[in-house]
């Protein structure tokens, strides 16, 4: 349970207290990237000592935090070295990658869940505490997580342009996609699977004349299926672990 608690910070952290700007613009200013470390440490902080025993939260919070920072330097340097959508893609899969397994590494290296503290211990006591940790983390996942992903797979397959229609605010787009991915995930968690489908109809009739364009046809698709995909996986693969 404690690793579930540490995924949800740093996903937090690393995304939806870090706007896409900052992400950008840390990449040659180390000022920057010095102060995503800081709110990075920060979560970590509220995520680790209230529910860790001090002499296990000490060690894993030091290690996760200085481990993030590293990771996030070396990807900044090597951005400015390397500049094309492929490499941009792929670090940012790696980076990722790199962030969970050392969570998880350090969460089983530790055995967390068996140095939990008092204040943790009684919150699991509540019989909704879990199901309400795991619901948490299934809509931090699919809210900023997902839609940076979304925004860097359309840069990755478009070199142009990562919206999906040039007339449309990438903003409101962003939104509806996330209202796309709350819906299908809640729709998911309740077991109505069927109704998934009303909901991506919906949407295509608000664009029905856009459709007509086969390149926005193919960006929407594209788009639309990924969102989905994550919403749908993420949502099942939590979910049983209720």
């Amino acid at each position: 349970m404690i690793i579930y608690i540490l995924l949800i910070a740093h996903f937090l952290a690393d995304f939806t207290f870090q706007p896409v700007g900052l992400a950008q613009k840390k990449i040659n200013n180390f000022r920057l990237l010095a102060s995503h470390s800081l709110i990075y440490a920060g979560i970590f902080f509220m995520a680790v000592f209230p529910f860790v025993k001090f002499n296990y939260a000490v060690p894993t919070y030091i290690i996760i935090t200085m481990a993030h920072f590293l990771i996030d330097w070396l990807r900044t340097s090597l951005d400015r070295k390397y500049t094309n959508r492929t490499y941009k893609f792929t670090s940012f899969i790696v980076d990722q990658i790199l962030h969970i397994l050392i969570i998880v590494s350090v969460s089983f290296i530790f055995s967390l869940n068996t140095h939990i503290s008092f204040i943790f211990r009684n919150l699991m006591q509540w019989n909704l505490f879990e199901n309400l940790i795991i619901y948490f983390l299934i809509f931090v996942i699919i809210w900023d997580p997902a839609a940076v992903f979304i925004k860097k797979l359309f840069l990755y397959i478009n070199a142009q342009d990562s919206n999906i229609g040039d007339n449309n605010d990438p903003q409101i787009g962003r939104i509806i996609g996330k209202l796309e991915r709350v819906m299908i995930s809640s729709l998911v968690l309740c077991g109505q699977l069927g109704a998934i489908g009303f909901v991506l109809t919906a949407k295509s009739i608000a664009r029905y004349k856009q459709l007509e364009d086969k390149d926005f046809a193919e960006k929407y698709l594209v788009g639309t299926l990924t969102s989905a995909t994550i919403a749908f996986l993420t949502t099942i693969i939590l979910k049983h672990l209720l």
